[in-house]
């Protein structure tokens, strides 16, 4: 194959540096489709990478969880759990008022005087009803509330999903300002919904986050149960 350069003659370049030339543009194309395929679900979470994240392809895995369905662990973590930071009996998300979709009087996480399990999800996210569907199983030592933290879902929306499939605890939309709260104490992580964040906020303002995985009713009972 022959080239001109610009107002130059015209030069031959070589069958091998042409056949290195295509090898490397083919190496590079490939990486990146890999690059744009990786996120198989389509969401980038971390739960369902089938990579480790300590880089050993060590990822996420299943494990029975009783209710004859599994429950995806994080690969990295183990349990997937944290103290969080920004927590405290006056951290702002724990005493913004929220609605309930269905009707029925505001309410706050502090206002109760038991631990509440606070789920954030997306009406979309089909890994949030699993975990709602472990969130069925808990008893009455805990409040649950599932906090939807999508901008683009309403209450209207969150209220169909509810009763749907048939969840009968407590519902709501996340003010700005509450998701806003979450993301400073938490990370955005928190709003990320098919990462499954779970908080368990007890009574003396302390409070651990779950994620990375979906939980059973047995461990987020557990984690509640070290609230004092």
């Amino acid at each position: 194959m022959t080239r001109r350069d610009d107002g130059g003659p015209a030069r031959t370049i070589p069958a091998a540096t042409r056949r290195q030339f295509l090898a490397s543009t083919g190496i590079l194309g490939t990486a990146l489709f890999a690059g744009c395929a990786g996120r198989g679900d389509g969401t980038g979470d971390p739960a369902t990478d089938t990579t480790g994240m300590d880089g050993t392809g060590s990822g996420p895995t299943d494990e029975p969880t009783g209710d004859g369905m599994s429950e995806p662990t994080d690969g990295a973590t183990g349990d997937g759990t944290m103290t969080a930071g920004g927590n405290g009996s006056n951290a702002p998300w724990r005493s913004m008022e929220l609605t309930p979709v269905r009707g029925g009087d505001p309410f706050t996480v502090d206002g109760f005087d038991r631990p509440v399990v606070l789920e954030t999800f997306a009406v979309w996210c089909p890994k949030c009803e699993r975990q709602q569907r472990r969130l069925r199983n808990l008893d009455d030592s805990v409040v649950v509330v599932s906090l939807n933290t999508d901008p683009n879902e309403d209450a209207a929306k969150v209220r169909a999903h509810a009763e749907t499939k048939g969840f009968d605890w407590r519902f709501a939309v996340a003010p700005p300002a509450m998701t806003k709260a979450l993301i400073d104490a938490f990370g955005p992580t928190v709003t990320n919904a098919p990462s499954t964040p779970v908080i368990v906020a007890c009574q003396d303002g302390s409070a651990e986050f779950l994620s990375g995985r979906i939980h059973s009713a047995a461990t987020i009972e557990d984690a509640a149960s070290k609230c004092k």
